[in-house]
């Protein structure tokens, strides 16, 4: 069920047995799916979202940038190889040039989310600075995502507030993290108890007819 706001563009890509894709150009939809994850994609100029069994809010802005906000479930957003995982209580924005941004819950405070949009813009040190000290224990799906976004001269900060925030496996080696091992990002992703990879790794698998 798609419900579509006023002076949105909005058009139907493809529509078959397990697979509806739509592109959403400008505007504002509501989402919510019954099905089983990736069968209902939405495109836009910064990103495909793609629906794991959830309800969501998915906005374009006249420059092609984006913002959703998930209410139950998941989305995951994909561009140009970036990924982003949003879980139910989060956001994440889009822009036309980079893809996905960094989620976000919704809860966190106004310092926090307006130093990550900032950093996500910039590229600011002081910025980055900001989110890494504002950080909660929830905020650590921010963090994880980070890990793979900054220079590695500023992975080890983001990394040493995630662990003093998230209470990691022995198994966790920084130094592997540190070097971006799949396996050892996983681990770190399955210490913040919001799902295990593997589940997530099944859905990302690309869709066969």
């Amino acid at each position: 069920e798609v419900s579509v706001e006023p002076h949105s563009e909005l058009s139907v890509v493809e529509s078959r047995a397990g697979r509806q894709r739509m592109m959403l150009e400008r505007g504002r939809i509501h989402a919510l799916i019954w099905a089983p994850p990736r069968q209902f994609v939405v495109e836009t100029p910064s990103a495909r979202a793609i629906d794991l069994g959830c309800e969501y809010n998915l906005s374009v802005d006249s420059s092609g940038n984006g913002f959703v906000t998930v209410e139950t479930g998941w989305v995951a957003f994909q561009f140009r190889g970036n990924e982003s995982f949003i879980p139910a209580g989060a956001a994440c924005r889009t822009y036309r040039r980079t893809g996905p941004g960094i989620p976000f819950f919704e809860d966190a405070p106004a310092r926090f989310t307006d130093a990550l949009a900032r950093f996500e813009s910039t590229a600011d040190p002081e910025a980055l600075s900001r989110v890494i000290a504002e950080a909660r224990p929830k905020d650590g799906l921010s963090l994880w995502h980070l890990l793979s976004r900054v220079s590695v001269q500023d992975r080890r900060g983001v990394f040493d507030r995630f662990a003093q925030l998230v209470r990691l496996p022995p198994e966790v080696k920084p130094d592997r993290v540190l070097a971006l091992d799949p396996h050892s990002l996983d681990l770190c992703w399955n210490a913040l108890q919001l799902d295990d990879a593997g589940w997530w790794r099944e859905w990302k698998r690309e869709w066969k007819p």
